[in-house]
């Protein structure tokens, strides 16, 4: 009989154990973020298409030239401009330093 609450015991706290670990791992860590003084905000940017067709797409933060280029890579795939697609990835490769986007750049 004391084996048996002994052994519920152990499987009671192993339990506890693991599941108040396996909280922790889940807990998002909070992230800290480097600002340099050259980032500018994030904000909407709005571009008329030439059929007519006016967007507005999230800018998110970050160097001025990195959000131009931004803003040419919205407008060119919001058009569907395709004959800028390449240029436009690798305004954001060079500006921005999105490497996913450089394949097609020289």
């Amino acid at each position: 009989m004391k084996t048996k609450q002994f052994l519920r015991t152990i499987f009671l706290c192993f339990t506890l154990l693991t599941f108040n670990y396996s909280c922790d791992m889940l807990e998002e860590e909070e992230e800290v973020e480097a600002t340099t003084t050259n980032e500018k905000p994030g904000y909407d940017y709005t571009f008329t298409c030439p059929s007519g067709t006016k967007s507005t797409v999230p800018i998110p933060k970050g160097s001025e030239k990195c959000q131009k280029a931004q803003e040419y890579f919205a407008k060119i795939y919001g058009c569907n401009e395709a004959d800028y697609f390449n240029q436009a990835n690798c305004r954001v490769c060079n500006d921005c330093g999105w490497t996913n986007y450089c394949s097609v750049c020289k």
